[in-house]
C-alpha cells in the first residue's frame, strides 16, 4: 500500500509489542522527493503538453491539403512527399536514438528536439509563404528529425517520476494529450484559412505552439533540476530504452509478425488520414471546415477511448484476438468507402470516420501492449526501437504510394484505387493477425491471456520440467546402465 504498511499479528517475528498494536497505519518519513509529492502532478502537466505543438503540425498539411497543393504547385504524389519526409529519418533514429539520449542526457535531448521541431515548422512555414515546394520539404525533414526523438525524450522522464500502475496511467496521458493536438489541428487550421483567407496564418501558429511546447520542455527541466537539488544529486542521467542489436537474435516469430501487422494496419489509418481532408471535399463535397471537423473524429475518439480500452485490456486480455479485429475493422472501413457513391455532404462517410476511430483506438491500445509480452524483459528497449522504426518504414513509403495511385487513377476522382490499396493492407492485417494467434496458442498463450505473467511463467515452468525429466531420464538410464556393468563386472568376478 502507498506510504503505509499492515502489522501482521500472526507474524512470530514480529516483536509482541508491535503485535499488541494490532494492524495499524505507520506513517512514513518525510521524503524530499518530489516524484513522491503532489508536485509530479505538476510535471505530468508540463510533460502532456510538452508534445502538444508536435502532434498539432504533423497534420498541418492534411487539414489544408487543397490550399497547399494550390499554394506549393503540388500533385497528390508531392503533397504526400511532405509525409514520407518526416518518416524517412524516423527509420533510422529510434534504432540510435536511446543511445544518443544516453550520452547527451535526457534534458539536453528535450531541447535539443524540441528545437529541431521548431526550426522545422519555421523552415515550412517560410516556405509556404515563398511558394516554394523544396524549401516547405526541407522544413518537414528537419522536422522529422526532432518529432519522434522528443516521444522518446518525454516518455524517458515521465518515466524516472512515475512508477507502477501510475506510470501507465501518466503515460496514457501523455498519448491522449498529444493526439489532441492533432484534433485541435484538424479543428483550427481550415477555419484560420477560412477567416484569414490565407494558410500563412495557420502555419506560423502551429509554429507558436511548437514554441509554447517547448517552454512546457524548460518548465520540465528545472523541475527535474529541483528534484536532483532536493535529492542531492550532482550529476544524474536516466538511462532510455535503446537497441541492442544482440538482441535480434531473441525476437520469436511473434514479434515479427507484430511488426508486419504494425506496419500494414498503420498504413490503413494514418496514410488515409494523411488525405482525408482532400478526400471528403471531393467525393462528399465538405467546405475544408467541416472536412476538418469531420476527420477529427478519428483520434478524437482514440485519445478517449485508449486509456479505457487499455485499462479493460489489462483485466482481460485476448490482445491477439483484438489485433485480429482491428483489422477487420480496417478492411471494412475502406470497403464501405468504396461502396458509397460520391454524394453532396452525406454522413455515411463520417459514421464511417467513427468506425475508424473505434478500431484503430482498439488497435493502438492493444499492439504497443503487446510487444513486451512477446520478447524477454531485458530486451524491451530494442523491440520497441525496432517496431518504431519498421512502423516509420510503412509511413514514409506509404504516402508515395498513394500519391501515385491517386495521380495515376481516375475512379472516385482518383481515389478508387487508393482504397482498394488500404484494403489490400486490411487484408495482410487480418493474415498476419491470425498467424499471430495460432502461433499465440502454440506458445502458451500469453497475449490472449487475463494474467500475461501466469502464462508466461507456465509456459517456462512446463519448458523446464520437460527439459528436467529428459535430464532425469537420461540420469536413469545412466544410473541403469552403470548397475548393469556393474552387476556383469560382479559375475564375471564370482566366475
Amino acid at each position: 500500500m502507498d506510504n503505509e504498511r499492515l502489522i501482521d499479528e500472526s507474524d512470530s517475528s514480529i516483536p509482541e509489542p508491535a503485535k499488541q498494536l494490532g494492524s495499524i497505519k505507520v506513517e512514513e518519513p518525510p521524503t524530499n522527493d518530489m516524484a513522491k509529492t503532489k508536485s509530479r502532478y505538476l510535471m505530468l502537466f508540463f510533460a502532456c503538453f510538452l508534445c502538444f505543438g508536435n502532434y498539432y503540425i504533423y497534420d498541418n498539411p492534411s487539414a489544408l491539403q487543397p490550399q497547399l497543393e494550390k499554394r506549393l504547385n503540388m500533385n497528390s504524389f508531392e503533397f504526400n512527399m511532405l509525409y514520407s519526409v518526416y518518416s524517412f529519418p524516423n527509420v533510422i533514429l529510434p534504432l540510435f536514438g536511446g543511445y544518443f539520449i544516453d550520452a547527451i542526457g535526457v534534458r539536453w535531448g528535450i531541447i535539443i528536439f524540441s528545437g529541431f521541431i521548431c526550426l522545422g515548422q519555421a523552415i515550412f512555414a517560410i516556405g509556404v509563404d515563398a511558394g516554394s515546394y523544396p524549401i516547405a520539404v526541407i522544413g518537414r525533414c528537419v522536422f522529422g528529425l526532432g518529432g519522434e526523438s522528443q516521444n522518446v525524450a518525454q516518455s524517458t522522464i515521465v518515466s524516472a517520476w512515475f512508477s507502477g500502475k501510475e506510470l501507465a496511467m501518466a503515460l496514457g496521458m501523455n498519448v491522449s494529450i498529444s493526439r489532441l493536438g492533432s484534433v485541435f489541428n484538424d479543428l483550427t487550421e481550415p477555419a484560420f484559412d477560412s477567416l484569414t483567407g490565407s494558410v500563412d496564418f495557420g502555419i506560423w501558429f502551429g509554429f507558436g505552439l511548437c514554441l509554447a511546447s517547448m517552454a512546457c520542455g524548460f518548465a520540465l527541466i528545472a523541475m527535474d533540476k529541483k528534484r536532483d537539488i532536493k535529492l542531492g544529486v550532482l550529476d544524474k542521467k536516466i538511462e532510455s530504452d535503446k537497441v541492442k542489436w544482440s538482441d535480434l537474435k531473441t525476437f520469436n516469430f511473434s514479434f515479427w509478425l507484430i511488426s508486419i501487422n504494425c506496419l500494414v494496419v498503420y498504413i490503413c489509418v494514418l496514410c488515409f488520414n494523411n488525405i482525408a481532408s482532400d478526400y471528403f471535399q471531393t467525393r462528399f463535397g465538405f467546405s475544408s471546415v467541416i472536412a476538418g471537423v469531420l476527420i477529427s473524429i478519428t483520434y478524437s475518439i482514440s485519445a478517449v477511448l485508449c486509456p479505457i480500452i487499455g485499462f479493460y485490456i489489462d483485466r482481460v486480455g485476448n490482445r491477439a484476438t483484438l489485433i485480429t479485429i482491428s483489422a477487420v475493422i480496417m478492411v471494412i472501413v475502406h470497403t464501405i468507402f468504396i461502396i458509397i457513391p460520391d454524394c453532396d455532404q452525406c454522413a455515411w462517410g463520417a459514421l464511417d470516420l467513427v468506425l475508424l476511430g473505434l478500431g484503430y483506438s482498439l488497435y493502438a491500445s492493444v499492439m504497443w501492449a503487446s510487444v513486451p509480452l512477446v520478447v524477454e524483459p531485458k530486451t524491451v528497449g530494442s523491440a520497441f526501437g525496432i517496431v518504431t522504426a519498421i512502423q516509420n518504414f510503412g509511413l514514409a513509403f506509404g504516402p508515395m504510394v498513394v500519391g501515385a495511385i491517386h495521380d495515376n487513377s481516375s475512379g472516385e476522382d482518383g481515389y478508387l484505387w487508393v482504397s482498394f490499396f488500404f484494403i489490400i493492407m486490411g487484408i495482410l492485417g487480418v493474415i498476419t493477425a491470425i498467424i499471430l494467434q495460432i502461433n499465440d496458442k502454440k506458445t502458451g498463450g500469453v497475449l490472449n491471456s487475463s494474467n500475461p505473467k501466469e502464462a508466461l511463467k507456465l509456459m517456462l515452468t512446463t519448458k523446464k520440467a520437460t527439459i528436467v525429466s529428459d535430464q532425469s531420464l537420461h540420469e536413469h538410464l545412466d544410473t541403469v546402465d552403470k548397475e548393469k556393468n556393474g552387476l556383469n563386472n560382479d559375475e564375471k568376478s564370482s566366475s
